[in-house]
């Protein structure tokens, strides 16, 4: 007689352990894209391709993780001055406390110097050097180890909303509005549980926006409009495996929606602008 064994396919028992050592090789891609108005064709603007190698070591009670560029490669309009994908080009040293968030990161002093040097238009090299402020950027990177250990130990149920109040007082750079616990899944032949983080922001988005103003010959026309902050919606979604707590993949989707206003013909254009970050990450 054959033996029925009831799964409970819906609930993971989460209790991860960071290993004392562990290498990982990190995927990225960006894309980003915009619209206008309801013109359905959505108009490329500039995708990056970039590898990187993550080797963690415990060092104490924390951890040492180097962070080591492999390749990158651009095209596009920005494909020479997008701060938040040029910043991995940089080698860094990410020191961890034994929570596994970062307290000392070094390895991004360089970047503004390279910037600076970059053939950009006037009217967009402050936001540009703002952009690669290297504070700002360490901030950033805390967040994201934060929100790499945002699911809670225990028993875990699929489509279980997760509370962000707790983590949002540590947070520097973004608030969540909620985060639902997914599911289990596999990737890479791992156990890993997914998770989605979201948030809004309001935003004049000054480097996506020249993109999309030189990203298409109908959109150059706009190009002398001024435009007032309007609202970005972002998902982050994150994969981390069932033991050990470790990234398996991690994706930012973000959706900005601007009106451009010119003021000689008194007219008004609502553009959408796409932004897309995926990393995918093996042993």
């Amino acid at each position: 007689m054959a033996a029925f064994v009831l799964c409970s396919c819906d609930k993971a028992d989460y209790e991860p352990v960071l290993p004392d050592k562990a290498v990982l090789t990190v995927d990225h891609m960006g894309a980003y894209s915009s619209q206008m108005g309801d013109d359905e064709n959505e108009v490329q603007g500039t995708l990056f391709q970039t590898r990187w190698t993550l080797d963690w070591e415990r060092q104490g009670s924390g951890w040492l993780v180097e962070r080591r560029l492999d390749s990158l490669n651009a095209r596009g309009y920005h494909k020479n001055s997008m701060p938040n994908e040029l910043e991995k080009k940089a080698n860094l040293n990410i020191a961890l406390d034994s929570n596994g968030i970062p307290y000392q990161i070094t390895g991004y002093d360089s970047l503004p110097a390279l910037l600076s040097r970059i053939d950009q238009s006037d009217t967009y090299r402050q936001q540009l050097l703002q952009s690669s402020d290297t504070l700002k950027f360490q901030a950033t990177l805390r967040d994201i180890f934060r929100l790499q250990r945002l699911l809670p130990k225990g028993v875990l149920k699929s489509g279980t909303p997760l509370n962000v109040q707790e983590i949002n007082l540590h947070l520097e750079t973004v608030k969540l509005d909620s985060a639902m616990y997914q599911q289990e899944r596999p990737r890479q032949h791992l156990e890993c549980l997914e998770y989605d983080a979201y948030y809004h922001r309001t935003d004049s988005l000054p480097l996506l926006v020249e993109q999309f103003f030189f990203s298409s010959s109908k959109h150059r026309a706009w190009k002398h409009s001024l435009w007032d902050p309007g609202q970005v919606d972002g998902i982050w979604h994150f994969s981390v495996e069932r033991t050990t707590g470790l990234p398996c993949f991690e994706s930012l989707s973000e959706i900005g929606h601007l009106v451009l206003k010119d003021t000689a013909q008194k007219t008004e254009q609502p553009i959408t602008l796409y932004r897309y970050e995926e990393d995918l990450y093996s042993r």
